[in-house]
């Protein structure tokens, strides 16, 4: 065989609950269903030799359903006789006594084609199209150790791909405290390619000798997610590796921040947001609403964001949201003994002496400056 041509995924999170995204939490659980049957559609089709799955192919290790366990056995075996998953358990989905992999490993290993690695089997040898395919799958919910520590090459077999679900020293933020990070210089020599999963994004970690990738989630999992949506199609000869991203995912991510000074109606507000971010049914979108409303405006954010909800497949509002423009009995309740007291009377007097434009800009100065005086945040 003169090229192995592999599809690399992992971080599906099969049965994930979605609470983030209320009543539709049951479409975006079928999508991820849609996601890895896309994935599988693609190995068979483009006559993949590997399917491998980085970990967390599974939300849960003990809780998934049948009907997902059913739905995923059978369709890793439509993958076909000619390619093969191998599968390492994650940090959601770990290997353990009465665990999903566990409890159905004659299930899954049925077919022929599909091989899940375990704390004990940390090798898996395709002797047809000399292949090696190692990882230490996860006992529990994080990493004892590094994932790269102690793995070696077959030597016998012209390609060795290795599979690990970690975190990397020097390129991950915000670790757990009880997660012990993979180190790359842990990584043995003669590795043909490094699989990553863990973190939901699409990361480089090292370009080659060899490339370690993360291939992110094939489609979103949480709604803090950018990079997600992708596979990794990689390709290994005799010239060396090289690897893509290839789009299977559904849905994405957007946020953008509205400044909703001057808006005076519900209405107003939801036609804002439209003309900045074009509709989509499949975008999960977050916004950031800043800046200095009327007194008189009948906006109401949360009716614009249930409104925007049929136009999108998700809305949610962060932050504080506008400031509404204090009254002039407000800004006199402030004590003249204080520092805002005297600054609100000396603007007042010289918004009155004032007009045209110097004087809308002194009004709009004193109301910016008396809310940052109560503490709010008009940039959201």
């Amino acid at each position: 065989m003169d090229t192995l041509r592999m599809l690399h995924t992992a971080d599906v999170h099969i049965g994930a609950p979605f609470k983030f995204l209320g009543t539709k939490g049951n479409e975006q659980r079928l999508a991820l269903r849609e996601a890895l049957a896309r994935m599988v559609g693609i190995a068979r089709e483009g006559r993949y030799h590997v399917l491998a799955i980085a970990g967390d192919l599974f939300d849960s290790a003990f809780d998934s359903t049948e009907t997902d366990v059913s739905f995923v056995i059978g369709l890793l075996h439509d993958a076909g006789e000619r390619c093969h998953v191998v599968i390492l358990p994650g940090s959601h989905d770990y290997y353990a006594p009465g665990s999903i992999y566990e409890r159905e490993m004659k299930r899954f290993e049925a077919g022929g084609n599909v091989h899940i690695l375990t704390p004990e089997k940390r090798v898996i040898e395709i002797p047809h199209i000399s292949l090696a395919v190692h990882g230490k799958a996860l006992s529990s919910n994080v990493a004892a150790d590094s994932a790269l520590a102690g793995l070696a090459p077959v030597g016998h077999n012209r390609w060795n791909v290795c599979l690990a679900h970690c975190s990397v020293a020097g390129f991950s933020a915000d670790l757990d405290g009880a997660e012990t990070s993979a180190r790359l210089e842990d990584l043995a020599e003669g590795f043909d390619y490094v699989a990553l999963g863990h973190w939901h994004s699409y990361r480089i970690i090292r370009e080659q000798a060899p490339p370690v990738l993360y291939s992110g989630s094939p489609e979103i999992v949480a709604r803090d997610q950018q990079g997600a949506g992708f596979a990794v199609s990689v390709s290994l000869s005799d010239e060396g590796v090289a690897f893509e991203r290839v789009s299977v995912g559904k849905r994405r991510i957007g946020r953008h921040s509205l400044d909703c000074t001057g808006v005076q109606s519900t209405e107003e507000f939801v036609k804002k947001v439209l003309a900045a971010v074009p509709a989509d049914p499949d975008l999960i979108l977050e916004l950031s609403l800043g800046g200095l409303i009327g007194i008189e405006s009948a906006l109401d954010p949360e009716r614009g964001s249930a409104e925007l909800e049929r136009r999108y497949f998700s809305v949610r509002l962060a932050g504080k949201g506008p400031s509404r423009e204090i009254s002039r009995e407000e800004l006199l309740a402030a004590p003249e003994d204080t520092v805002a007291g005297t600054f609100v009377r000396r603007m007042l007097k010289r918004i009155e002496e004032s007009e045209g434009e110097e004087r809308a800009l002194r009004e709009e100065a004193l109301q910016l400056a008396f809310q940052l005086f109560k503490g709010r945040d008009l940039i959201g």
